[in-house]
């Protein structure tokens, strides 16, 4: 049993007329000195929740919800005629209600960016930099119509009162002679409300570069949250002609962790520009009919990579990534002759080189994983 006291953005003075608080509280009171004076029940305490909107530093705001809850509380001792002692009010102090707010959000489907503000308020990050978020995404679109509407009522703190019912032994036996066996019973209607799909994103992808060497290959990018998503790469051509001495072969794979970063990013991941450390390990044979190359066992590459990726439809983006590593391996140099393969010699490469180059078609999957607006805004 309680009531919700309001104050003004960034401010702690108690104002009786503002959304009659002073009716609240007296009601609050009237309702105080029933529990305590009633039989049937068995007052424990008074529970004060300071509450803030979601502005300003996280500092600040569990300072304001300090304040306010001791505005509340000199309010009580002063106009509670009962007495209530110290020990007889708790206290807590959350800073921004974000609870509030989420059940503000998940009650009106007009919201802007709606999914992606629900996972921001879900997603605290480091050093809780929700508020931050929310101004950057989508031009701050979202937070102005968040402030607008929903802010204000969330400028407030709940005050409750916790109770016992004390159940007396003569009541419960009048109330079992009362009881009849041919006494209908109405259960309550069971709703099930559907849980809402959480958001998830991956994609799948190909290098067009590979592609367009004759070497098949596949990758996945899954996003762990944070602005962090792994990418697992695997290519493999096994091309060959023993007439005219002609072999295309490589197969391997790389896999790579992604930070990703910028404007973009921050509106949807998988989206915008990306940078992380990735290894490679990949094997080859090639060789066109005069002198063949073949890779010793697995050719070993470590890096970095930085790329940007751009979206050009709704659930289409093309990737753009370089990286540059430490590559080192042994591969045999051969000279077909007649119908054999002539070992030339042996050599071993370390360098620092290019060694990942991609134009990549990513297919995005997975819910709400959209460029289109529209759909990340009606779930779909």
């Amino acid at each position: 049993m309680g009531v919700r006291i309001y104050f003004k953005q960034s401010k702690v003075e108690l104002l009786p007329d503002l959304h009659h608080n002073a009716e609240r509280l007296d009601s609050f009171i009237t309702e105080l000195k029933k529990i305590q004076s009633d039989p049937n029940y068995r007052f424990r305490s008074v529970n004060i929740m300071g509450g803030a909107s979601p502005e300003g530093t996280k500092r600040f705001n569990n300072w304001l919800s300090r304040q306010r809850a001791d505005r509340i509380t000199e309010y009580l001792f002063e106009h509670a005629k009962s007495p209530l002692s110290e020990d007889q009010i708790t206290y807590e102090y959350p800073g921004v209600d974000w609870e509030g707010l989420k059940r503000y959000v998940l009650n009106d489907p007009d919201v802007p960016n709606r999914e992606e503000v629900l996972y921001i308020i879900d997603h605290p990050g480091d050093g809780d930099d929700r508020v931050q978020r929310l101004k950057k995404l989508n031009w701050a679109i979202p937070w102005l119509y968040l402030y607008q509407k929903y802010y204000p009522p969330l400028r407030a703190s709940q005050v409750q009162i916790i109770f016992d019912r004390v159940f007396r032994l003569d009541s419960i036996k009048k109330e079992l002679r009362k009881f009849s066996i041919t006494t209908p019973i109405k259960l309550p209607e069971l709703k099930f409300v559907p849980r809402p799909m959480l958001p998830f994103y991956a994609a799948l992808k190909t290098n067009m570069i590979y592609d367009a060497a004759l070497i098949p290959n596949v990758g996945i990018d899954v996003y762990m949250g944070g602005n962090w998503s792994v990418t697992v790469n695997w290519e493999y051509a096994w091309w060959k002609n023993d007439n005219s001495h002609w072999y295309w072969r490589v197969y391997g794979g790389d896999i790579e962790m992604r930070k990703w970063f910028g404007k973009k990013a921050q509106e949807k991941p998988l989206t915008g520009h990306h940078i992380g450390p990735y290894f490679q390990l990949v094997t080859y044979d090639f060789e066109l009919g005069h002198r063949g190359y073949q890779g010793r066992r697995w050719t070993k590459a470590a890096g970095i990579a930085y790329g940007y990726s751009l979206p050009i439809k709704a659930r289409l983006n093309l990737d753009f990534t370089l990286g540059l590593g430490y590559h080192w391996g042994q591969f045999y140099e051969y000279k077909p002759i007649d119908t054999h393969y002539v070992w030339q010699k042996t050599r071993r490469r370390k360098a620092i080189t290019p060694t990942k180059i991609e134009v990549s078609l990513v297919w995005l999957i997975g819910h709400l994983n959209s460029n289109d607006p529209a759909e990340r805004r009606n779930g779909r």
